[in-house]
Formats: structure tokens, sequence, C-alpha cells
């Protein structure tokens, strides 16, 4: 049988003196016990610990709520709020009542009434200061409630008597500013008597003392408080107190717990008496006390108190030195390595850090309803396991069952913690200790979760930073191949231009300049001949002339086409396709079919044309067509140019380099930013397409004439 106990977190000696009652009876009867301390995290049918009676994780058999230390958070009120986290779960309540589930408290007015009577009419004392706890707890109203309803009663009789209130909300440095609150606010009304709702304010008030020993505006006075923690009977001097029997709560608990799971009914509220402890604290000497000391026992309380002390020393170094080891974590083996050497001066038998997969933020796997870890580190029988760091992912459950589980015949007492980097929950830890090392373990796993925090974050960042510089040298790789490639192009552009430039002259040399030598020597046998020239001869020179003009205009039309800028874009490829057919003897159909409002400048103009005619040049040269469609065509923002033929396709490998005119034609796309491709046409053929995009363009010409148009209206 395993139960669980459900506490704020075991670092005080209220909640650690019932743990111990606890622990102890459940070792007494050999159950398994887990206590789970929630840090103020608020729990829900949604949250971690409402699975945790499930088998997936830890299957228990019957939960204590440790009421009076979590009920702000918990919002656990009714039996039906118990339901809707736990289902039909055992459930026992210590400090504080929920309706319709056994709660088991213990009855402290008459001994808060007792208390403040013995101040009053023993010690005579008329100016009283109350240090109440958290305003909204339960516990924290009731006290102030019968200090208050006590104070008024005698008021009848002592009109001297008076009060104050202030609030410290259970802590020591609650206390200590409650007090410097009410110093400031009364300089020159010290109190006869400081009663504080439980004894952790009250040492809040010595330590108050102390630090305020020098200043003559504080006084010294008695002081008394409530819950009878050990440290307590060890204070100089030793602590006037109302005593909460917890350690025995705890026992009636796991008791109560046990007849529930039988089938057993048990009441619905169970009262342990408290009673006043008086000691030297409230201005009472020694024979005063009801908690006398016999010589003998004031040696072994005098020798207790130096032991206490010593541990308490020591422990707290070795918690510095954990803390300062795991600073300098930056790594998960360095701090394996710090956790298990300190563990060992610690003598903790059982530790294990564990850390949560997230599934989108959230600790539990929707599909599988399962909480999965990943070991982080694994102490057991007092031994490190480093086995258990590469199990990888597992279920929280399956996890505890296979490395933490105990031989059925031994108990087990594991103490279960939340890792909170923020708000965000990112492991948790496990582990087995004395009760003494308790509180120095709730810091030690302070220090952890922000040691993982710290390393996961270093983390993010190396793997950032790997990302970007791979990212760099990706970008740089490919700057130097869009670098070489412009290299390549431009030595092509050069290549082509030289090829341009010899083409031309040896037209000019091999057609013009042999036309107007024929004309030359035909002129200069008209002159040389006796008889005068006949018309006929005139007629034939003036042929040659005129077909040498009709050449000469054709060179120029090839070098740049003038008649862009005079007719139009439309008019120009009309006629180059025409002219096209009339040389190649190959069908050429052209279609425009773009919208007026469609405006080319004069380089995409001319960069469009000497594209459109490579493409003819190239199906004359090598198609082997009989039909080419050359058509100018719009789609939404995008100009689409299509030259398309039927001859005998691309059979080139993509591997191998582009000739001259595809690299020209590409060169000229990218001049204009517009794209270019080329593919086989269908059925057969081949097909060149440039697509320019038009959208930035129209933007930027409807910004320009919006400028113009506000020009004009400021002029």
């Amino acid at each position: 049988m395993r139960i669980g106990l459900i506490v704020n977190i075991l670092d005080e000696a209220y909640q650690l003196s019932v743990y111990k009652g606890i622990k102890g009876r459940a070792k007494q009867l050999g159950i398994d016990l887990i206590c789970f301390q929630q840090e103020n995290t608020k729990f829900s049918t949604g949250s971690l610990i409402s699975n945790f009676p499930d088998k997936k994780f830890f299957d228990i058999d019957g939960m204590i709520l440790l009421t009076s230390v979590i009920i702000d958070s918990s919002e656990i009120n009714y039996e039906e709020d118990v339901k809707r986290i736990w289902g039909n779960l055992p459930v026992v309540s210590v400090g504080q009542k929920i309706q319709n589930v056994p709660s088991i408290m213990i009855q402290t007015d008459g001994s808060m009434k007792q208390l403040v009577e013995h101040l009053i009419l023993f010690h005579k004392y008329r100016k009283f200061v109350f240090i109440g706890g958290a305003q909204n707890h339960h516990d924290a109203i009731s006290r102030e409630t019968i200090f208050v309803q006590t104070m008024q009663a005698y008021q009848a009789w002592f009109p001297d008597l008076e009060y104050k209130i202030k609030y410290g909300g259970f802590t020591e440095n609650g206390a200590i500013q409650a007090m410097n609150e009410y110093v400031k606010e009364n300089p020159h009304n010290q109190p006869d008597v400081i009663v504080c709702a439980n004894d952790n304010m009250a040492l809040g008030i010595y330590k108050y003392f102390k630090m305020n020993r020098d200043n003559p505006s504080v006084k010294e006075c008695p002081v008394t408080g409530f819950d009878d923690v050990p440290q307590a009977r060890f204070e100089l001097p030793p602590l006037t107190t109302v005593s909460q029997p917890m350690e025995e709560i705890g026992v009636c608990a796991v008791d109560s717990l046990l007849e529930i799971i039988d089938g057993k009914k048990v009441p619905q509220e169970s009262y342990i008496e408290s009673k006043v402890v008086i000691r030297k604290s409230c201005g009472c000497s020694e024979i005063e006390s009801n908690e006398p000391f016999s010589s003998e026992s004031d040696a072994a309380y005098f020798e207790k108190i130096q032991l206490e002390y010593l541990l308490s020393e020591r422990q707290l170094r070795m918690v510095n030195h954990v803390e300062q080891d795991l600073n300098y974590a930056q790594t998960l083996g360095r701090l394996r390595y710090s956790i298990n050497e300190n563990l060992e001066q610690l003598e903790v038998p059982d530790f294990c850090i564990l850390k949560f997969v997230s599934f989108d933020g959230k600790i539990i796997d929707p599909e599988s309803g399962s909480a999965y870890v990943n070991a982080v580190y694994l102490r057991k029988n007092f031994k490190y396991e480093p086995s258990a760091e590469f199990i990888g992912a597992i279920p929280l459950g399956d996890f505890y069952r296979k490395y933490l589980k105990r031989e059925a015949s031994e108990s087990e007492s594991y103490v279960f913690k939340y890792l909170t980097a923020g708000k965000e929950i990112i492991g948790c830890i496990l582990y087995e200790s004395n009760e003494n090392y308790l509180p120095y373990l709730c810091s030690i796993g302070i220090s952890i979760a922000q040691t993982i925090n710290r390393i996961n974050a270093f983390e993010e960042r190396k793997k950032h930073s790997e990302f970007l510089e791979s990212e760099v040298q990706k970008r740089t790789k490919e700057l130097i191949e869009a670098n070489n490639k412009r290299m390549e192009v431009e030595a092509e552009v050069l290549k082509i231009s030289e090829i341009e430039r010899q083409r031309f002259s040896n037209d000019l040399h091999d057609d013009i300049c042999q036309r107007l030598a024929g004309i030359s020597m035909l002129c200069r046998s008209y002159s040389n001949q006796q008889e005068p020239i006949q018309k006929s001869q005139m007629v034939e020179l003036a042929e040659l002339i005129s077909d040498t003009l009709q050449c000469t205009r054709q060179y120029a039309h090839n070098s740049y086409p003038v008649e862009l800028e005079s007719l139009g874009m439309n008019h120009s490829l009309n006629n180059l396709c025409n002219s096209f057919e009339v040389q190649s003897g190959i069908k050429c159909v052209y279609e425009w079919k773009l919208s007026d409002d469609i405006y080319f400048d004069k380089i995409e103009k001319l960069n469009i044309f000497r594209i459109i005619q490579e493409a003819l040049h190239n199906v004359m040269k090598h198609s082997n067509a009989t039909e080419v469609n050359v058509r100018v065509r719009a789609k939404d923002d995008v100009v689409f140019v299509d030259v398309c033929d039927n001859g005998k396709g691309i059979h080139q490998p993509s591997d191998k380099p582009k000739g001259l005119g595809l690299n020209s034609m590409q060169y000229r796309a990218n001049q204009i930013g517009a794209a270019f491709n080329i593919y086989n046409n269908t059925p057969n053929g081949t097909c060149i397409e440039v697509s320019l995009d038009r959208s930035q363009k129209k933007s930027e010409e409807n910004q320009n004439e919006i400028e113009n148009v506000k020009g004009e209206s400021n002029g």
C-alpha cells in the first residue's frame, strides 16, 4: 500500500513535525509514503498532482492533505472539490475542515484564551501587541478572534487594558517588518508583551530585539508564540507557547486514512487538544514554568542545544558549498558530479533528478496521459547509478517502479519536489533523507532548478549560435557561388560582345564592303567605256545601291531597333516576326495580348526584344521547326513572353553548360528582374518563357502619381 501526503514545503518546523509523525506511523505499518511539496502551486483537474494516484504515476491508495498550509492555494473546500481532482480516492484533511471529508484538527481556542489570561492576570500586562498570520488563513483568523474576544472581555475589568494588531504572514521576516511598522507608528508606546500567532514569528521578534539592541527607542519585552516547534524549547529564553501535538495528529491521520481504505466509517471531525506551555519568555521563572527541569535534564538540554547548533552550522556550510559548486556548473555532467559528491557528505541514500518532456508547453502527453521524464541523475542505496541517464524519455510511473521502488518487504518514504524556472515546471526531484536534512534539501532543490535552467539556456544559445554559424557559412557559400556565376556571366557577355563585333565586322566586310566594291568597279567601268551610259546600266547601278542600302539598314536595325522608340514594342516585334518568316521560311505566328496601360521602360523593351530575337535565331539555327509562336500576354500583375516552336526539342543534360545564346537570354532576363525558363514543348519542340512581375513597378507608378498630384495641389 502507498499513501500520499501533500504539504507546502518541508522547510519549517510545523510541516516537518507533521511529516515526521506520518512517516513514523507509515513505517510502523509497512506502508509506502510519498510526500508532495506543492510550494503554493495551484492544483486542479489538469494539474500534475491530480494524476499522481494513477498507475501511470505513483499508484497511490489514499491522500493526506495538510490543509492548514495548502488551503490558500488548493481551492479545496468541499468533498466535490476533492472528487473533481482525485475521483473516489480516500482523502483525509489535517489542520482545517473540508466539508464532508474526514478532517483532523487541533482544538486551540481554549489554549489561546488560557495563554492571554495568564498574561493579563498572572503577569498583569496591560499593553499588548498581537502579530497575526496571513489575514485570509483559517488558523490566523481563529487565533486572532480568540485573542480579541479575550481582550475585550477583560477590558470591562481592566479599563487600561489595550492592544494593537499587526500582521507578519507566519514568517520571521514578516514579524520583523510588523514590529518596524509598529515602532514607527507608536514611537513612545512600548508594549508590555508581544503575542505571536505562531512560533516562527516569535523567533522573528527575538531577532528583531537583537538587531535593535543599541536602539534606545526599542525596549525588549516578553514574547509568546504558538505551535511549540522544537526550536522553541531551545531558544534563550525558552519560548512560552501553545503546544500542538503535531506528530500525534500525523499518526491519527494515517490511522483514519487506513480505516477509510478498509471501508470503515470514521468521524467527519476529530479534535486533539492543545495545551499552554509556560516557559521563561513570558516573564515566568523556571519555578513558575509548567515544564520544570532537573539538574540532569538541564545538562542534557544544553547539550542538545549545542548539538543542534553544531549540526545546523554544518548543514548550512554544506548547503552553501553545494550552491557554490552548482553556480559554476555549465554542463549536466558537472551538475551530476557536484550533486554526487555533496550527497555523500549529507548521507542521502536515494536521490534522483528528472526533467519533464514538454508537449507544447504541457507536462502531460495528451495521447498517452503520462508525464515523460529524462533522468539527469540517480542515486540509489547510497550508490550513483549512471545507467539511468541513458534510458531516454520514459513515463514517470515506469521510472519510479523500475528505478526507485524497493522490495515488497521494505517500506519507503520519498519526498517529491518540483523544479521550477519562474512559473514553468521543468522537472522534479525525488529523494529519501533524514528529517534533519529536509529543509536543506529544499534549498539544494532550488539551486538545482536554477542550474538546469541556466544549462538549458546555455545549450539553447549554443544551438542558436551553431545555427547562425551554419547559416553564415551557407550564405557565404551562396555568395561565393553567385559571385563566381556573375563573373562567368560577365565573361560570357564580353565573349558575346566580341562575337557580335566580329560578326558585325564580318558582315560589313563580306557583304556591305563587297557590294560597295562591286558598285565602285561598275562605276569605274562605266567611266572608262567610250559609248554613252545606257539607261539599263543606270538602272542596274541603282538596284545595287538600293540593295546595299537595304542591307545597311538591316544591320543597323540588328544593332539597335530604333523603331522600339518610334513605333512601339508591339509594332517592332511584329516586324521582327515578319522579317524572320521571310528570311527563314519558318511560319511565325505573333500574338500581342497586353492592355494599353501596361508600360515598359527603355531597358525592358530592348532586353525583351533581344531575348525574342535570340530565341528566333536559335529556332532558325537549331530547331528544324516548321512553325514558331511568339506570344506576349499578362496574368494578374505578371507579363509572360513565350517563344514556342514545334522542332526537335531540347536533349541537353541539365549538368551541361548552356550555350552563349541561352546565357545571353538568361543575362538579359536578370537585367530586368524577370524569371527565365526553358522547357520542352508538347507534343514536341521547345519553349522559352520570360515572366516579369509588374506589381512592384505598378506600386511605384501609383506612388509617383500620388506625389505628382500632391505637388500640383501644393503648387
